[in-house]
């Protein structure tokens, strides 16, 4: 069956409108679809870590940003070499990770004009958006690299003002794994009223909010005890019900493990909600597992309400993220009740919304904590021995290869497949993985000891502290 008629029989199902009125006298909504993911870091007492303004999928240069400096780009780069390169914000403990919203119009209706989108996001800032939008962030200074600190009470927007929905546009050229997988679906193409077009509303951000979940790591018992931390003001007087959840496991070879884990419940109450072993066997991990952890994913994506076709670019885009990165992490459907209270949504003409979120909560894993205490055994001679000659080995091979600097600068290739031989005290810092420098910081602070703040002070990796700003203070796009 071709979409139009889905979405039209979708309609026809959702509506309350008599069928014996007249189509005409009480035009059929907009069909909206949203997927994204909510990411978060949390050490084995299930609190959050703070500094993960960290970007491992960047878009492309088209892309309107808030602000140049606020988030950490993939790059294997050292931070030293870079001059005002961004730091780890100590107030961002959640990643809102590529929203995109689809639009389906009914066939009766398949143009719309003047449609405005507003997104508002509590206690975080939307970082990046396209097509253009009206931004409003306080807290981020206008023309300039400083920040306020991210507060409970802090409210940033952005509005997609008099858009067209249906045209015949295409989006700006880009061959990015993260921008065109989203763009494999069948949706009306929207257009701002300065020409910028696209198949999708796109934005990203960051934010001061704990998961709806905290897992602890009960090393003693070999489990993870999965308990509620949502705050009363969301669940309110109903309860949200986490539909499913999946404890996964991705080895450094690339082979996956994972389970599922039952429903649950959040009432607002701070309570274990379940106990899963948090160990796999050797027999549990098989590089077919990422084909059926895809296709349990999905399943539930679908039972949620995407499109097949939405639920596949959402697995595409976080391809690597989500299945090919080794690290431990619990997935889960986010409670739309909880997704409305963070990140409202607004829409100007009738519309069935649809709002599908992944919760992902990465785990801090033994073998991180490894990698933690051998950089703490690291002289300071030693560190500092290696990052010269880093810096002498890197900058030689970019005279010699100045084409292939935007590559690695931007994460696109490693500093080994640059053909640098890499030393060992920062093979372990890399080896921390995304939020490798929030994890540094981290330890530093619950673990002080001379290796780790001469780490932090050689490659500057010291955290971003966050300017006191005026309440009017703030960022206009």
């Amino acid at each position: 069956m071709k979409r139009k008629n889905t979405c039209w029989l979708l309609l026809l199902a959702a509506t309350s409108q008599s069928i014996s009125q007249p189509a005409q006298s009480n035009p059929a909504p907009l069909i909206v679809h949203e997927w994204g993911t909510f990411t978060s870091l949390q050490n084995e007492a299930g609190q959050a870590i703070g500094g993960i303004n960290t970007d491992d999928e960047p878009v492309p240069r088209f892309v309107h940003r808030l602000a140049g400096f606020l988030l950490l780009s993939p790059t294997e780069v050292p931070t030293i070499f870079f001059q005002g390169a961004p730091h780890c914000h100590p107030d961002v403990t959640m990643r809102l990770e590529t929203p995109v919203l689809y639009f389906h119009p009914a066939p009766a209706q398949p143009i719309a004009h003047g449609v405005s989108v507003t997104a508002t996001f509590r206690c975080g800032w939307l970082s990046e958006f396209y097509p253009n939008a009206d931004a409003k962030a306080p807290g981020v200074k206008t023309n300039s690299m400083a920040f306020g600190a991210l507060r409970t009470d802090t409210v940033s927007t952005l509005a997609w003002n008099n858009l067209e929905v249906g045209g015949d546009w295409s989006g700006p050229a880009s061959t990015e794994h993260v921008w065109i997988s989203p763009r494999a679906v069948r949706a009306a193409a929207v257009r701002t009223p300065g020409g910028e077009a696209e198949k999708f509303l796109f934005y990203r951000g960051v934010a001061h909010i704990d998961a709806p979940i905290a897992v602890v790591q009960d090393t003693n018992a070999d489990e993870l005890v999965l308990r509620s931390q949502c705050p009363l003001e969301v669940a309110g007087h109903e309860p949200l019900k986490v539909k499913a959840l999946w404890l996964v496991d991705i080895a450094a070879s690339g082979r996956a493990a994972f389970r599922a884990l039952p429903p649950v419940t959040l009432d607002g109450e701070a309570k274990t909600l379940a106990k899963t072993s948090s160990h796999f066997g050797w027999m549990d991990y098989s590089m077919a597992n990422r084909e059926k952890l895809k296709a349990s994913l999905r399943d539930a994506l679908l039972a949620e309400g995407l499109f097949d076709d939405e639920a596949q670019a959402l697995l595409n885009t976080w391809e690597l993220s989500y299945f090919k990165s080794a690290g431990t992490r619990v997935f889960f459907l986010v409670p739309r009740k909880w997704t409305d209270f963070y990140l409202p949504l607004n829409i100007s003409e009738p519309a069935q919304i649809t709002r599908v979120m992944v919760g992902r909560i990465e785990l801090v894993t033994p073998e991180q904590r490894s990698y933690l205490r051998q950089i703490a055994q690291f002289s300071t001679n030693r560190i500092a021995a290696d990052v010269t000659r880093l810096h002498i080995d890197y900058y030689g091979r970019i005279s010699a290869n100045p084409t292939e600097l935007h590559d690695v600068e931007t994460g696109r290739r490693s500093l080994k497949a640059f053909g640098l031989s890499v030393p060992s005290t920062y093979l372990s810092y890399l080896a921390l993985g995304r939020f490798r420098n929030a994890l540094i910081l981290d330890e530093a602070r619950r673990r002080p000891s001379p290796g780790l703040d001469s780490f932090i002070a050689t490659y500057r990796l010291e955290g971003y502290k966050p300017v006191e700003f005026s309440a009017t203070d703030q960022q206009s796009h």
